[in-house]
């Protein structure tokens, strides 16, 4: 399977980050498919475990944390939306129980996403 591009074009000249930058992966595992397996299982596990982690955050210390270590883990597999999603969520003011709703529903939107693309490709 050819690798895919790290982003796509939009009819309105913009970008969107790819759900899974595989070459990205493909390069950082210097193309062992059981590596990037391990790999995206691994961050599969975690995204699930910090989605529910943020779901039932209580405190604004804690959710800056588990996003920023969310974004981090994301870049560095190559999960662009997601990594992009949190970006947005170190901006929501935690006291904006609104904004968090939101921000949290488009996270598991990108979550379903990701689990939807690596089902395909592994």
């Amino acid at each position: 399977m050819k690798p895919e591009r790290a982003a796509e074009s939009l009819e309105d000249g913009g970008c969107v980050e790819a759900v899974v930058d595989l070459a990205h992966l493909d390069q950082y595992t210097l193309g062992d498919r059981d590596l990037q397996a391990e790999l995206l299982q691994l961050f599969r596990d975690q995204l699930k475990s910090q989605a529910e982690e943020l779901v039932l955050c209580t405190d604004a210390v804690a959710w800056k944390s588990a996003v920023h270590t969310l974004k981090g883990a994301a870049r560095s597999i190559g999960a662009g939306q997601i990594a992009e999603v949190a970006e947005e969520m170190e901006q929501v003011a935690f006291s904006d129980d609104a904004e968090r709703a939101a921000i949290l529903s488009r996270l598991m939107a990108a979550r379903a996403a990701f689990e939807a693309r690596i089902d395909e490709y592994l």
